[in-house]
């Protein structure tokens, strides 16, 4: 299923979602990006950035008696895969290789990260 692409706005509150790993109010969602990147978000701002959310089905709001809830239903890793590919489409022609090479030599990647990434595709390889 294609997804709708988030706004800077959602994707700073779906972030503050996951990190939370689960069901967040409003509340705690509200104190949690204000927080985290410094904003001054009011209720009603988070409130319409969730509603969007729940319509782009990242999110489900459940209601247990006055208090509601909001669950994740796009894990975090689902959504960083399909920015990941996205962006690896358009900037590489769908390269991965034309992607880690640009990456590689902007990146001055340590030995321990370029060993990481070999035993990733080792991994991926088996």
């Amino acid at each position: 299923m294609k997804r709708e692409e988030l706004t800077p706005s959602e994707t700073l509150t779906m972030k503050c979602i996951w990190d939370a790993k689960g069901e967040q109010s409003l509340a705690q969602i509200v104190k949690q990006v204000n927080k985290d990147y410094g904003k001054s978000w009011k209720y009603q701002t988070v409130s319409a950035f969730l509603a969007k959310l729940v319509q782009k089905e990242f999110i489900k709001m459940k209601r247990s008696g006055r208090l509601i809830t909001y669950d994740i239903l796009v894990s975090e890793d689902e959504y960083r895969g399909m920015q990941a590919e996205k962006f690896v489409s358009f900037w590489n022609q769908g390269s991965m290789g034309q992607f880690l090479t640009a990456f590689y030599r902007t990146k001055n990647m340590t030995k321990e990260e370029i060993e990481e990434l070999r035993k990733v595709i080792d991994e991926l390889d088996n």
